[in-house]
């Protein structure tokens, strides 16, 4: 059993948008057991699209076609499926009800366009689009089964986990079972998770690796008839991958950095608060990205100037003169600053020079310096050097902070 994924569009074969529903929905499927085997990326071309459904056909018990579904003349998939199948395309009128509905509660009425989208392949099954106009269908072609979805990204994903994935993974549980578990790892490269993983051949698991950067995960599966000896075999590698990898492991559930930290804190009733520079509130942001996290986070200060430095967190003028904003000295009374200002547990801090300019001999560029204050632990600083892009040290640095509060959580007694 396989699954082939075709991606629609000129926006896509010219390269002017980035095909991110294909690399989402294999990640997805991967990680899950589901093998991809195929990918097809097509123009709006009529021809092209029979070509990719025929191939598809032939080698994929499932095939996923995203796009062309929308209401302009370029808009074929609905077309093409129908001449695949060799019948009509019939209007449907509730969708084109619940599409006039949509349309109308945003203040704009349906015109004759939006009547394409509730044409559908006869004997097609929908697929109920909850966030968007373009509903989606389904049918069964041969050995194969179609389904078609519409190709913004936010309206892709959310009716695949509705109603594509459960239907391909109760299919996929019939036959040969499948145990995936995946490992994330963060602050060492891929060479230095393979040393301290070296001679690791767990039996009956196979290993291999995903580079998520900043992040090193470690994708663990096994497969066979037997659920529970399947699980048995991936706690004990996942036991021994643990011990080798000591606390650079932080997840064993497919985990963000930030969920993993966000736990802890709740679980040692620890509050944050983060005073950032060249990370621009990035920290922050991953952060407040998680539902509920005003349980533990106060606030956070974006200062990217000296003067919000000295006014907002209370850093002194004479530090900044004679250590500069990048350095131990300024951080750790941004830290303290942060506290203060916030009435948190915990502050930490962040201030770098993330380029492309503005480094020097002494601080080049990727020159970042991080703080920490809390009580009982006092203030502490610490200097790393990161290399890349300026967005990719940002996110590195933002990880790093992050980071830090999981280490010492995983330590604190309060």
């Amino acid at each position: 059993m396989c699954v082939e994924i075709i991606t629609t569009g000129n926006e896509i074969m010219s390269g002017l948008t980035r095909d991110t529903n294909f690399s989402w929905v294999a990640a997805e499927l991967s990680s899950s057991g589901i093998e991809v085997k195929h990918h097809c990326a097509v123009a709006d071309d009529l021809e092209d699209l029979l070509a990719s459904f025929s191939t598809a056909s032939k080698r994929a018990r499932f095939v996923i076609v995203t796009g062309g579904l929308g209401p302009t003349e370029d808009d074929l998939s609905s077309l093409a499926a129908s001449k695949f199948l060799g019948t009509s395309l019939v209007f449907n009128p509730a969708v084109y009800e619940d599409i006039a509905r949509k349309l109308r509660s945003r203040g704009r009425e349906p015109n004759i366009h939006h009547e394409k989208q509730a044409m559908f392949p006869e004997e097609a099954t929908i697929i109920e689009n909850p966030v968007g106009t373009a509903a989606g269908f389904s049918f069964v072609s041969g050995n194969s089964k179609f389904y078609f979805l519409p190709g913004v990204p936010r309206e892709f994903r959310r009716m695949f986990r509705e109603h594509v994935f459960p239907d391909i993974s109760n299919v996929a549980e019939k036959g040969e079972i499948l145990r995936v578990k995946v490992l994330r790892t963060f602050g060492l490269g891929e060479s230095e998770v393979a040393e301290k993983l070296e001679g690791f051949s767990p039996e009956g698991v196979d290993v291999g690796y995903r580079i998520r950067l900043p992040e090193i995960h470690l994708r663990l599966t096994a497969s066979g008839s037997d659920g529970a000896v399947l699980d048995s075999l991936l706690r004990d590698a996942c036991s021994e991958a643990g011990k080798r990898l000591e606390d650079f492991l932080f997840s064993l559930e497919d985990e963000s950095l930030e969920e993993v930290t966000a736990s802890l804190l709740l679980e040692k009733d620890l509050t944050l608060s983060v005073a950032e520079s060249c990370t621009g509130g990035l920290c922050s942001s991953r952060f407040t990205d998680i539902a509920g996290s005003s349980a533990y986070f106060l606030g956070g200060a974006v200062v990217y100037s000296n003067d919000s430095k000295e006014k907002l967190l209370g850093v002194s003028a004479e530090t900044l003169e004679r250590f500069g904003a990048v350095s131990g000295e300024t951080v750790s009374e941004m830290a303290r600053g942060a506290r203060d200002l916030f009435g948190s547990d915990i502050g930490l801090s962040i201030s770098g020079i993330a380029g492309p300019g503005g480094g020097t001999p002494e601080k080049p560029v990727g020159t970042v310096w991080f703080g920490f204050s809390q009580a009982s632990s006092g203030t502490l600083c610490e200097r790393r050097n990161f290399t890349g892009t300026r967005d990719e040290i940002k996110n590195f640095a933002a990880a790093t902070a992050i980071d830090m509060v999981r280490k010492f959580c995983l330590d604190y007694v309060g």
